[in-house]
């Protein structure tokens, strides 16, 4: 964990001759052998902007410090060909160390530390292996803030350069004029405030050394499948983890990348998200055939990346696999050990097609606990290409007790939604469906009458299954999604 701190400087000029370049942060764990700091090549950092909520009208015509910091972010990404700021403005979540969340803030501390003396803001980094996993700047509340440009005019001092200065540190910049040996150079990575407003050369310098270069970029091609596959449910612990499987139809491989994204569900306000992800993939056989806890330190977090698919935490999980036709299973668990014992919480399991053979997923089907209001169990699907296809949907409870599941949900109720909250279709008790007949015929009819089915042919586009319990009852049940077409 580093600490970066901008001070303030009355009258220093902008100009100075250059007498060398910009300077890296380093991971100084192993002093023999520092290790320059970086985030993973092709993520897309997100930062959590939580700098007020009350409208302000600033010097430059920005209406929030939110906006003036969204604008700062965005100064750096032109110059970063593999990597990228996004920003959620107003975030709902609360600034906290070792969340792996990226954000930024008014205090008047730094996380109960006083600020140093004449010190602007602070950046803190924290990092393994000299992979970027965690940054939080925090701006001190004793300056008098405005937002402008061109030269300093005490006492306002300039929030916009001081941001854009504090998210160079986040990309893993350091002072230059603090080195050893010390540079003399025009830059806004310089530890004191100037007349500079924007970033200069030798900091578009830095930062293109960093991400000039990586992995190209990947997409994921359109096509007649069921590209994304998704459920949301609460994972407790022992048997009662959130459980993800599916099956790869065809003869060739297909491969995927998986997910289990957690804590960030957090910044869509979900209050009970699972703070620290695992998850396990199992073949048929129960064989383990990969597992993954914390994405970014992979060695294939680059690729994962490069397909936008790099998830927002540092400490959710990720994999990418090539797998042959058949079925697997996905457990999503939290992390424990010794000293951290398993939590429980939200969490979000996902399957993505990258449609690199003839191999698909053919269905997919999600066990977890449903709950009340956000705690309902929530599945997610994708059809792709230019026609419609035939799906079956499921909501299972009753019959789990067959399979020894405690606690099965008695009676669930299933809805289908389109990508805008519209509600397509609705069933308690499979047997009232209108589709009943479809669903016998595909061999898909539930074992309990107080299962919850629908068949409907759907359009390209988004969709969301949601299972809950009639009456508000909670337990155990299964979401699943087949693909009928042939």
């Amino acid at each position: 964990m580093k600490y970066c701190n901008l001070l303030l400087a009355i009258g220093l000029a902008a100009t100075a001759s250059i007498s060398s370049g910009y300077v890296r942060e380093f991971d100084t764990t192993n002093p023999n052998a520092p290790i320059p700091l970086a985030w993973v090549k092709d993520r897309t950092v997100q930062i959590q902007l939580s700098l007020g909520n009350n409208p302000v009208m600033l010097r430059d015509g920005f209406t929030s410090f939110n906006d003036s910091a969204a604008d700062a972010l965005n100064t750096w990404n032109p110059y970063l060909a593999h990597l990228h700021y996004s920003w959620i403005k107003n975030s709902p979540v609360t600034p906290a160390q070792g969340d792996d969340e990226m954000s930024a803030f008014f205090d008047t501390k730094v996380f109960g530390k006083d600020f140093g003396a004449n010190a602007l803001a602070v950046t803190i980094l924290s990092y393994r292996n000299g992979n970027m996993e965690e940054t939080d700047t925090v701006f001190n509340t004793s300056i008098s803030w405005d937002s402008y440009r061109g030269d300093l005019t005490p006492p306002d001092f300039d929030f916009h350069r001081v941001a854009i200065h504090e998210f160079g540190h986040v990309l893993g910049l350091d002072h230059p004029d603090e080195a050893t040996p010390k540079q003399s150079v025009v830059a806004i990575m310089n530890s004191r405030t100037s007349d500079l407003d924007t970033v200069a050369q030798d900091d578009i310098d830095g930062v293109t050394a960093i991400y000039g270069t990586g992995p190209p970029y990947n997409s994921i091609p359109n096509g007649p499948v069921l590209m994304n596959l998704s459920t949301r449910g609460t994972t407790n612990t022992g048997d009662n983890v959130l459980i993800g499987g599916f099956v790869i139809q065809g003869s060739q491989p297909a491969q995927f990348i998986i997910r289990a994204i957690a804590f960030s569900l957090s910044t869509s306000g979900i209050a009970d998200a699972l703070s620290d992800p695992v998850i396990e993939l199992h073949d048929a056989n129960q064989n383990l055939v990969a597992s993954n806890d914390d994405w970014f330190l992979s060695n294939d977090a680059p690729t994962i990346a490069s397909f936008h698919l790099d998830p927002p935490n540092s400490i959710e999980s990720a994999l990418i696999v090539t797998l042959n036709p058949g079925s697997y299973t996905a457990i999503v668990k939290s992390f424990s050990n010794n000293t951290q014992p398993a939590a429980t919480g939200i969490a979000l399991f996902e399957l993505y097609d990258l449609r690199t053979s003839t191999g698909r997923a053919s269905n997919v089907s999600t066990r977890g606990q449903v709950g009340t209001g956000d705690d309902i169990m929530i599945g997610g699907f994708i059809i792709g290409g230019s026609t419609a296809k035939p799906v079956v949907i499921r909501a299972i409870g009753p019959s789990l007790s067959q399979s020894n599941v405690p606690n099965p949900l008695s009676d669930p109720y299933l809805e289908l939604r389109d990508r805008n909250g519209n509600l397509i279709e609705a069933n308690d008790d499979w047997q009232q469906s209108p589709e009943a007949a479809t669903i016998s015929a595909d061999h898909l009819a539930p074992s309990s009458l107080k299962e919850s089915a629908m068949a409907p042919t759907l359009p390209p586009g988004s969709y969301t299954a949601l299972v809950r319990g009639v009456g508000g009852t909670t337990g155990a049940a299964l979401v699943e999604i087949y693909d009928e077409s042939p």
